[in-house]
């Protein structure tokens, strides 16, 4: 007697009524929605299904056009924004250009724009140190070619000047200081950077009596009056100097002195 099968045929554990749903095509009216983007219900909800796999992961959600200041700052914060400004922590710079500005005010200004603009922790600390290492990069190129033209501008007035170099280079800066009084060579800037500034300077200095302008001679420029304002400067145990009996009297009559003078013949007392 032949045996019998009794294996059970395998069963189709989606209903027919399910299974012809799922398959079912989007109505053309979802076409340019998100849903738009899937060709059956089927799809649909898979895709739903994995999205919110995602957003249960991360724990983001893109806050919409309407989204309230409080909506997307809470957004901000879950992408790793600190809560305040002040809740960033940035890594120490070493080796920066001497004026690249890393002072407390400079610094809270940058965390208040970081997170003004919603930037994470990691992130922000990574542009600041792009940022500051850029500028300083750019200061040090400038700083180099500045020494560049300097040097350039050295060795022309050198070939130039010859043997006379130091002397019409000291004449030219002390042209500067006798017009233009005391600081005026810092202010008038690098000239050594400009030799046509320099050769300018040098002949006008030329016209002058190096005696009685360059080296400033203190009876020429303003007699006796230049003379005795001189050596009060230059006798520092003078009252002038000393706080003590007669110093009131002593700054009174330099004060005067001063005030006889020109400002050409005050410089040439100082000399």
């Amino acid at each position: 007697m032949e045996a019998m099968d009794t294996t059970a045929p395998a069963m189709d554990t989606q209903s027919p009524e399910s299974s012809e749903f799922e398959s079912m095509a989007i109505p053309e009216t979802y076409k340019d929605t998100p849903v738009g983007k899937y060709k059956t219900i089927g799809e649909v909800v898979k895709g739903y299904g994995e999205a919110q796999k995602l957003i249960g992961a991360k724990g983001v959600i893109v806050p919409g056009e309407k989204a309230t200041p409080e909506e997307i700052g809470k957004f901000y914060n879950s992408l790793g924004r600190p809560e305040k400004a002040d809740g960033y922590k940035l890594s120490p710079l070493e080796g920066l250009h001497k004026e690249v500005d890393m002072s407390p005010e400079g610094e809270a200004g940058f965390k208040a724009f970081m997170h003004k603009h919603g930037i994470p922790q990691r992130e922000a600390d990574g542009i600041r140190k792009d940022y500051y290492t850029m500028m300083s990069q750019s200061l040090v190129k400038r700083d180099e070619e500045m020494m560049t033209k300097k040097h350039s501008a050295e060795t022309a007035l050198r070939q130039e000047w010859g043997a006379d170099y130091g002397t019409k280079l000291s004449q030219a800066s002390q042209l500067v200081e006798k017009f233009g009084g005391e600081g005026a060579r810092e202010a008038f800037g690098e000239l050594g950077n400009n030799p046509a500034v320099l050769k300018t300077l040098g002949n006008i200095a030329k016209h002058f009596n190096e005696d009685t302008f360059v080296k400033g001679n203190p009876v020429a420029a303003g007699g006796e009056t230049a003379l005795k304002l001189k050596n009060i400067m230059l006798d520092k145990k003078h009252p002038y100097w000393v706080d003590g009996p007669g110093h009131d009297e002593a700054v009174k009559e330099v004060l005067a002195l001063q005030e006889s003078l020109t400002p050409n013949e005050r410089n040439a007392t100082r000399e």
